[in-house]
């Protein structure tokens, strides 16, 4: 005990300049090793994380005609620029999960009917009196829940596409700069084949 305090009494007392610098050099140290983590960053961080989850994911490599892309809830969007390569947009939509027959018509013409054995009423069921009965059958048939677009994007919903059943898709071209076509979408039954479309005029 004796030799440490003789020791002690060698070392000669520190100077507030050495201080100040001992308190700068701890504290350097505690700035190195600490990652201060700051709200604007976290908030970046989040808005990113969230971004990457909502970007939906597309389907195919697209061509300037058509676009498929998939939401994180499985809706397709589909772009519809050009009526052309139906065979194509067909394969995108079979790799997003729906079986589809697509085809693209001429102005004022249709497909000539029947092509295939409808799922519901939507196609090959009785006509409707009114637009009060169009409306309540709207609300009520798969085939009108299935697709719901305007001239230029349309969207897919799979969850009303029962397994085994073909979305098919007429789009007969309106040369018009506010309706770029017009569409006919049914559901196929399960099972029954869609017959290769014979074009026909609207009134025939």
């Amino acid at each position: 005990m004796d030799a440490l305090k003789a020791m002690w009494e060698t070392i000669p007392p520190a100077t507030p300049k050495d201080l100040a610098g001992a308190r700068r050099r701890l504290l350097d140290g505690m700035h190195t090793r600490r990652r201060v983590v700051t709200v604007p960053r976290v908030l970046v961080a989040v808005a990113a994380a969230a971004a990457v989850a909502l970007t939906p994911q597309v389907i195919g490599t697209g061509t300037s005609a058509y676009a498929v892309t998939k939401d994180q809830d499985g809706t397709l969007t589909v772009t519809l620029k050009e009526l052309r390569d139906p065979d194509g947009l067909e394969a995108e939509l079979a790799a997003a999960g729906v079986k589809a027959d697509v085809t693209f018509l001429a102005p004022g013409t249709r497909c000539e009917v029947p092509r295939f054995v409808g799922a519901d009423e939507s196609y090959g069921g009785s006509p409707v009196d009114s637009a009060a009965e169009l409306r309540e059958r709207v609300s009520k048939v798969r085939s009108y829940k299935a697709i719901r677009g305007n001239s230029g994007k349309f969207q897919i919903f799979p969850e009303y596409i029962k397994p085994g059943e073909t979305l098919v898709l007429e789009f007969s071209d309106e040369r018009s700069a506010q309706v770029l076509w017009r569409m006919g979408s049914w559901l196929a039954k399960a099972g029954s084949p869609v017959k290769s479309c014979t074009p026909v005029s609207h009134t025939g």
